[in-house]
């Protein structure tokens, strides 16, 4: 039994957004309101590596929106070992491929193969009739089909997912309305603003830090990625938005600002990818974060005016 999906390729995706994108498409669903938690910033010192202080910070609730909002279910299920897990895909795939937690560092086709070690997340369409090979795409990483051997690829005890297409439900104007109130209680439960502030406070002495390491990319790519992580997450943030939008439920100017806080983290991302390579810093990174903050707080007040 394979699947045969097309997956969905979009550079600002997540590898989860991204598998969940790919199964609402495989069911001609849509999946733009998962994107509604797709606003938030984390950063705690403590005694973590500068970049590692970084998390784009989620809501968590994107499966809950892909079941109210556009009909489809994920069950999550704990294996134990490697023949629980092929009980499992084998009961699984005739209904739903399955998505697998994994990690970067077990996948070949994977840019950090036997290098870095990065939480991720595949989908399995297909086992071979050995019960060894896998057949998964990651859409996160390339949009070509891969067989794997599972043994390698599959952690010894895990979670693993699958999907219920369920009908499509009515829903109200007020339930995607809800979503612009959930965004912004999220902003102000989570201390958003004292987080970006005190990385802007920080942020040029712990830099100057990265670079003068003497293992300058074990500190520097952290930083990188959950840059590139923050930037990302306010495009998927601008589908939401654009949904909203369709709906005449917001202005268009809400869309412009997402898109330009967007574009600011990754001129940032660019900014410092130069700095450490030249291992010279200037004060033009904190500049953009100033701009960053003003922007943010400009997105802030717009969704409030909509509330």
């Amino acid at each position: 039994m394979k699947h045969d999906i097309e997956p969905i390729i979009n550079e600002y995706l997540s590898c989860h957004q991204g598998l969940l994108a790919t199964y609402a498409s495989y069911q001609k669903r849509e999946y733009d309101m998962i994107f509604a938690e797709s606003w938030g910033f984390k950063y705690r010192k403590e005694d973590q590596p500068f970049g590692m202080s970084l998390d784009p910070d989620y809501q968590n609730r994107r499966e809950l929106l892909l079941e109210k909002f556009h009909g489809i279910k994920v069950i999550d299920e704990l294996y134990n070992d490697k023949n629980d897990l092929i009980n499992l895909i084998q009961s699984k795939l005739p209904q739903s491929p399955v998505i697998l937690h994994c990690d970067v560092f077990d996948c070949p086709w994977n840019i950090s193969y036997q290098r870095n070690h990065i939480d991720h997340y595949i989908l399995i369409i297909g086992l071979s009739n050995n019960l060894k090979q896998i057949y998964i795409l990651d859409p996160y990483s390339t949009k070509d089909e891969n067989a794997v051997d599972l043994a390698t690829i599959a952690p010894d005890s895990g979670e693993i997912g699958c999907f219920v297409t369920l009908p499509m439900i009515n829903l109200k104007t007020e339930d995607y309305l809800l979503e612009i109130s959930n965004s912004l209680s999220h902003i102000d439960n989570t201390g958003f603003f004292q987080n970006l502030e005190n990385f802007h406070n920080d942020f040029q002495t712990r830099f100057e830090e990265v670079m003068l390491s003497e293992y300058t990319d074990v500190y520097a790519i952290p930083l990188i990625i959950n840059l590139r992580r923050i930037a990302n997450q306010r495009y998927c943030y601008c589908i939401f938005l654009n949904k909203m939008i369709s709906k005449n439920l917001l202005d268009p100017s809400m869309l412009n600002i997402m898109e330009g806080v967007a574009e600011k983290y990754g001129l940032l991302r660019i900014l410092l990818i130069k700095q450490i390579m030249k291992k010279k810093s200037n004060k033009e990174g904190s500049d953009i974060l100033a701009e960053i903050m003003s922007n943010e707080y400009a997105a802030y007040e717009k969704m409030n005016s909509f509330k």
